[in-house]
């Protein structure tokens, strides 16, 4: 009755470089990599409207506006809840589906088959947990269950937030504001010259294409839909492949990309230890989770290559700034 819905993603190839300083304070990282703050979700601010990521409705409150309607909401709602009891897990599309309900309370909304987002700071769900989901609700007459769920044709929910033993683990991005810190600026012009002086196999990854400027690499395997094909001016970033951006000094602040107006960047692009900020469909930020050197970019949605609207992205430069 209800299946997952998977989307898809990219390969590339790389250039040029221009290395600067700025005028900041001496100030350097010295975190580990992967690292979050730590939370009392008791002191947590709520903001915004009803309803939302930062004030989402209490189970009763969700239970009240899903009443009887048997069909798919077009908007999504947020909820907070207690997992009442042991979730069950999808293995084949790693998903939890779990029942919600308020403190002290029985009745329940079920977040049906739902996957958790990549900044919520756990990789699982547990019963006891307190969590935030959104996604599109329904009533399923059959079990008489308020719902949030997904089929073919609208997106499963996802947990967003996971609180557990009293903690909430909140991952923390860079931003493209000064805050002081010395930084440098590693620019890669995609132009045919940079594309033979840079680039090269990755000595671990054979399959792999390597381009090395400054303290810059940037790694790229060949992709699972199309044959490698190593085009520059611009690059070539085609779907089902990744491109891994790493500092072997200090930590990134973030990725600037210069791309194609007709082959842009989408919003919700996954990336590993970073978030995806569009600023237009010629300029892209992909901003770093706080204290790490490597970012991993997928150009496609959960591994798959299916359902893609824009089969590639292409970039005229890439600018890395990262602390000292």
């Amino acid at each position: 009755m209800k299946k997952q819905l998977l989307l898809v993603a990219a390969v590339l190839a790389l250039t040029a470089c221009a290395n600067s300083k700025s005028n900041s304070a001496n100030n350097t990282n010295t975190n580990t990599d992967n690292s979050a703050s730590i939370s009392n979700p008791s002191e947590e601010s709520v903001s915004g409207p009803k309803g939302t990521l930062t004030n989402p409705y209490t189970i009763a409150e969700a239970i009240a506006i899903i009443g009887k309607n048997t069909s798919y909401s077009t908007e999504t709602i947020y909820i907070k809840g207690i997992v009442s009891e042991k979730p069950y897990f999808n293995q084949k599309y790693s998903s939890y589906s779990s029942y919600l309900v308020d403190q002290g309370g029985t009745a329940s909304v079920q977040v049906y088959s739902g996957t958790i987002d990549a900044n919520a700071g756990q990789n699982d769900v547990q019963q006891g947990d307190t969590v935030i989901a959104g996604g599109h609700y329904t009533y399923y007459e059959k079990n008489g269950q308020p719902e949030l769920a997904g089929d073919s044709s609208t997106p499963y929910p996802v947990y967003y937030k996971i609180i557990r033993s009293g903690v909430v683990v909140e991952e923390t991005y860079e931003s493209l504001e000064d805050n002081g810190k010395e930084t440098v600026t590693t620019k890669i012009d995609f132009t045919a010259a940079n594309a033979e002086t840079m680039s090269g196999p990755s000595e671990k990854n054979p399959e792999h294409i390597l381009w090395t400027c400054g303290i810059v690499t940037m790694e790229y395997d060949p992709g699972t839909q199309y044959s490698f094909q190593q085009y520059t001016d611009p690059f070539r970033f085609y779907v089902g492949t990744y491109l891994h951006i790493r500092v072997s000094s200090g930590k990134i602040k973030y990725v600037q990309f210069d791309t194609d107006t007709n082959y842009p960047f989408t919003a919700d692009e996954p990336v590993t230890y970073g978030k995806t900020q569009v600023e237009s469909t010629t300029k892209t930020y992909i901003l770093a989770k706080t204290n790490t050197n490597y970012i991993k970019i997928h150009n496609s949605n959960k591994g798959q290559v299916k359902d893609v609207l824009i089969k590639q992205k292409r970039f005229y430069s890439m600018t890395v700034v990262s602390y000292k």
